[in-house]
């Protein structure tokens, strides 16, 4: 009795085993195309017999998912990858959308400062016309209107990928809270006698893999099934059941520029977030501020090189010239975090050698430092209260305290901000400050008035006219054949000189105030033989004079921004905002292939062949008929023992 008992015991627990397996094929088969599912199958153990006899059957003893935690690891990083490079290439195709990249900087604002520069060459052809006047002044707006269009689309770009940014830290957030309550429900059924919680691993593991694609994230399987999720920098996002969160806001400087903050501490830790969405933003932040930059000190040094020129000729009304632009300045933001009360004023004095990134100036026990947010080089610049590095001055003033820092931006706004502050024709300073005429000579001796200079670098002994002298007319005449006095217009003596036979002598007139300081008109001798009674008249520029304006077209061949001309620094921009563009191309196809093979490499440990689903079933089908065989067979028998009895 005992053994039809067990015989039929047996095919049970094999009925029963294959209406499991059966149902497990059943479920992989429905969420074939489920996102995250991995594939089940049942695990089974023999049931053993006694006292040396078969075994009782089989037991089901849990249905365990095709799961590898090293291939699943390596999707989630391939796909954090993959997402912070496709953000990258479109935020780069974004970024080369606003230079054209296809003409080399020829056009956009290259064609704008080319037209500028031929417009400057068309006044100093005839400088006494008004149609020309017009044209210049014309080009003048149409070269800022492109730099206040392309400064104020970069900013709307950087105000975009903030929106952007501050939109994926609440998927984050959201995503991290999840996972928590995830955790905490595997938690609570790790150990059932239901077996492990199949389904809510596989929706943990695909949130993981869904907040990767939002931020690096590193992942750690703790006890009883939950798994810790920590930022590439190492900030705890989800601890077990608890969940950490992440903030958005400003700097700390105040600038404008987003900052990334860890929750439960405060901090920034927006320099260590790393791949994802955040990963692919932040990249394209530094990138869009960087090209910012390079617009804002193109404005800049035009400006500054532009209004120079003018201030150092005069216009149809026989006055200096005025500004033609106005532009900001470097903007100087201090640390909320500072305890001292002092502050900076920044200027960009040297153009030339300027280097348009922004920096982080902080007063340490050695006095200040400048760190170059772009490359992270640090410049020792001693304890003030004037500094200068990279083509900037910095004046310090009041009570800096040891650790204040302050973040300078010298030309992040000025692109946006460029203005043309002429609109009357007559004010462009097209004249000389000064031309000569000779009188009636018998010498040799001719005089010549050179591009303005600074007065230390007049020849030793020249003689130098003080700027209340300047604008008036003088006249240089010689009293013997190597003697001469500068006269006033009302032939009054201000000056006398001797000119040398080999080199000539010089005489300068000091500009005023309204000009770069220290700046003069030079005025040449030339070496030879003069006549007691030779005379020369140096007068103001009149309407036909266009030294000046000759000057002002020149300057679009000298290397006036970081060693090159304006034109070849903006091509350089276009041609690096190019290669960025290209080489984030190339990135986001190498990741995307990465992410295709450890996909596919994840579906063949998890996901579910269909066929070979098909297979199994007609191996549990084949199982199940043969058990319900035995136990009709078991039954078959213990009904003829009954009726024998």
């Amino acid at each position: 009795m005992s053994g039809l008992s067990q015989l039929l015991q047996t095919g049970l627990s094999g009925l029963s085993a294959a209406t499991e397996a059966i149902q497990t094929v059943s479920n992989n088969t429905a969420n074939v195309n489920t996102p995250g599912y991995a594939a089940q199958s049942v695990s089974q153990i023999e049931l053993p017999g006694t006292d040396g006899g078969p075994g009782t059957g089989t037991d089901v003893t849990s249905v365990q998912r095709a799961f590898d935690q090293f291939i699943y690891q390596q999707g989630v990083q391939a796909a954090s990858a993959n997402q912070a490079a496709q953000v990258a290439q479109t935020n780069a195709q974004n970024i080369a959308a606003l230079f054209p990249t296809a003409s080399g900087g020829a056009g956009g604002l290259g064609a704008a400062l080319g037209s500028f520069f031929l417009a400057a060459n068309q006044v100093a052809q005839d400088p006494s016309s008004e149609a020309n006047r017009q044209a210049f002044l014309g080009q003048a707006k149409s070269l800022t209107a492109a730099f206040n269009s392309l400064g104020g689309q970069i900013a709307t770009n950087l105000d975009s990928i903030d929106n952007q940014a501050s939109a994926a830290v609440q998927q984050v957030n959201g995503l991290t809270q999840q996972i928590a309550q995830l955790n905490q429900a595997i938690l609570a059924q790790t150990g059932a006698a239901a077996g492990p919680p199949n389904s809510l691993l596989d929706q943990r593991d695909q949130l993981v893999q869904q907040l990767a694609q939002e931020l690096g994230v590193t992942t750690v399987a703790g006890a009883n099934g939950v798994v810790d999720v920590y930022t590439s920098g190492g900030a705890a996002l989800v601890n077990g059941a608890t969940a950490y969160q992440l903030g958005a806001g400003q700097s700390q400087y105040g600038d404008g520029a987003i900052s990334l903050t860890y929750v439960p501490t405060g901090q920034d830790i927006t320099a260590t977030l790393s791949d994802g969405t955040l990963g692919g933003l932040l990249a394209a932040r530094d990138q869009l501020v960087s090209a910012g930059d390079s617009v804002g000190a193109l404005a800049a040094a035009i400006a500054a090189a532009v209004n120079t020129q003018q201030s150092l000729g005069l216009d149809q009304n026989g006055n200096l010239g005025q500004p033609l632009f106005s532009v900001a300045g470097p903007a100087i933001y201090a640390s909320q975090r500072n305890t001292g009360t002092g502050s900076l004023t920044a200027a960009i004095t040297d153009p030339a050698n300027f280097t348009p990134d922004d920096f982080i100036l902080t007063d340490t026990a050695g006095g200040f430092e400048g760190t170059d947010t772009a490359t992270g080089e640090v410049t020792a610049l001693g304890s003030g209260p004037t500094l200068s590095f990279d083509g900037l001055t910095i004046a310090v003033s009041g009570a800096v305290a040891s650790g204040d820092t302050f973040k300078i931006e010298p030309t992040a706004t000025a692109a946006q901000t460029l203005t043309t502050a002429i609109s009357d024709p007559s004010a462009i300073a097209a004249a000389s400050a000064y031309v000569a005429s000779p009188g009636a000579n018998v010498g040799n001796v001719q005089a010549t008035v050179g591009a303005p200079v600074a007065s230390s670098s007049l020849p030793a002994g020249a003689i130098v006219l003080p700027a209340s002298q300047f604008g008036q007319t003088f006249s240089v005449q010689f009293t013997s054949n190597t003697n001469f006095n500068v006269l006033s217009n009302n032939n009054t003596v201000i000056a006398s000189g001797t000119l040398n036979s080999n080199s000539g002598a010089e005489i300068a007139v000091a500009y005023p105030g309204s000009a770069p300081a220290g700046e003069v008109v030079p005025i040449s001798l030339s070496a030879g033989s003069a006549a007691a009674g030779d005379r020369f008249t140096l007068s103001p520029g009149g309407a036909g004079s266009n030294g000046n304006m000759v000057g002002l077209a020149n300057l679009a061949d000298q290397n006036l921004l970081s060693g090159q001309t304006f034109s070849n620094f903006y091509s350089t921009l276009v041609t690096n905002v190019g290669s960025r563009s290209q080489e984030a191309q190339a990135a986001a196809q190498a990741t995307q292939a990465v992410l295709t093979q450890t996909q596919n490499a994840q579906q063949s440990v998890s996901g579910v062949n269909l066929d070979q689903q098909a297979a199994d079933l007609v191996g549990y089908q084949q199982a199940y008929q043969a058990a319900a065989k035995l136990i009709a067979t078991a039954q078959t028998l213990f009904q003829s023992l009954l009726e024998a009895v």
